[in-house]
């Protein structure tokens, strides 16, 4: 037995396997990491051959496992997409519940949501749980300034905070600590250690949702070959599931119709993490171009994680939170009006040496990024 509080971490959708595991659940592995440092902490995550490294914590698999874990927790911590039914068990148990929850308003653009002979009742599986966390959640982790000024005010909206909290603490630190999107030691460790490997000179690093304009990356590399400019891109993360598959085929048929096959690749098959460290490092820039939106409005991009560790530009539209961020932090370029042209000649300054690599950014590691939320959450265990 340890006489260390156990924290267990709910990964609930997200998976944790090295050849699935997305942006925000490398997020959540790495504060996982951390956590392990000064907790016994459990993770439950599906069962897979190839977990990530999530430090000094253990796994737990859904169901009976993962009710005891609970049971025995001392704090209790939820990210986006969590289970409902571990939501419940949780508070029936009085556990202290931590979250980083983020209003679903991506789901609404998903086709499995869309598709639905229902669509407004279907996206409430995502808003209940929502407002379930909103309603039973003790303290709550934001991943910018933006998102949390809109969780304040979406707490002042359901009477989660009262004349008492602004008493206690006129910036409500005790109920949101910001965690902005980084990167852990051992990720850096990671990187460090890992060789680059050159796929392409430019990746379209994160996933190809609805909402974002992939079409824009192929239609630039074809314009750089008329120009007569010797350059390539990837897609790293095109394998297809059931809200992307319509957008990666597009992808896929444009690279065909403009003859791109030998200088734009399209990786349809899961790649695994550490496979995807040797690309990043090598790539001459990442590339990441949404549509304007509500969800790009209010939320970070995760990606922006590989420019604050790599130190490799990335090359953004000004739709968003994001656009704001490699704007002031001069992470990249950001196209003020986003086009294949206006791309084109972004990726071109590039190749040109015209854009400049901006520093590693230790101040996004989360063993620094994390310490006023450890300190509240020591006060909390210790009942103080």
């Amino acid at each position: 037995m340890t006489d260390q509080p156990i924290v267990v971490v709910d990964a609930g959708a997200y998976s944790l396997s090295e050849t699935s595991i997305a942006g925000a659940a490398q997020r959540l592995a790495e504060i996982a990491q951390v956590l392990s440092r000064r907790y016994t902490v459990h993770v439950i995550t599906r069962p897979a051959t190839d977990i990530v490294d999530l430090g000094a914590a253990r796994v737990v698999a859904p169901g009976e496992d993962a009710a005891r874990a609970i049971a025995a927790a001392d704090a209790v911590m939820f990210f986006d997409t969590p289970d409902r039914r571990r939501i419940e068990l949780a508070v029936a148990h009085r556990k202290l519940i931590i979250s980083e929850c983020r209003a679903p308003i991506e789901h609404m653009s998903y086709p499995s949501v869309l598709g639905c002979a229902d669509p407004t009742g279907e996206h409430q599986r995502f808003l209940g749980t929502y407002r379930r966390l909103l309603q039973v959640t003790h303290h709550f982790l934001c991943r910018s300034q933006v998102e949390r000024a809109a969780l304040l005010s979406t707490l002042c909206a359901f009477g989660r905070t009262t004349p008492d909290d602004i008493a206690r603490s006129w910036t409500l630190d005790h109920l949101i600590t910001t965690v902005p999107v980084g990167f852990s030691r051992a990720g850096l460790e990671e990187a460090d250690a890992t060789d680059p490997v050159h796929l392409a000179d430019f990746l379209w690093t994160g996933g190809i949702w609805a909402f974002f304009e992939p079409l824009m990356l192929v239609e630039a590399m074809a314009i750089l070959r008329d120009r007569g400019v010797d350059a390539s891109a990837a897609f790293l993360h095109a394998t297809p599931t059931e809200d992307t598959r319509s957008t990666i085929a597009d992808v896929g048929r444009a690279i065909d119709d403009l003859g791109l096959g030998d200088r734009v690749h399209l990786n349809t098959e899961p790649l695994a993490l550490s496979e995807r460290v040797k690309y990043v490092k090598a790539a001459e820039a990442y590339v990441c171009i949404a549509r304007p939106g509500a969800e790009n409005e209010t939320g970070t991009r995760l990606r922006l994680r590989d420019t604050w560790l790599h130190g490799i530009p990335t090359i953004i539209d000004p739709h968003g939170i994001s656009g704001d961020l490699v704007a002031r932090e001069n992470l990249g370029v950001v196209l003020h009006e986003p086009s294949a042209k206006s791309l084109a000649d972004a990726l071109q300054q590039v190749k040109s040496g015209e854009v400049g690599r901006p520093m590693r950014r230790m101040e996004r590691l989360y063993e620094n990024s994390t310490a006023a939320f450890l300190t509240w959450l020591d006060k909390e265990l210790r009942g103080e």
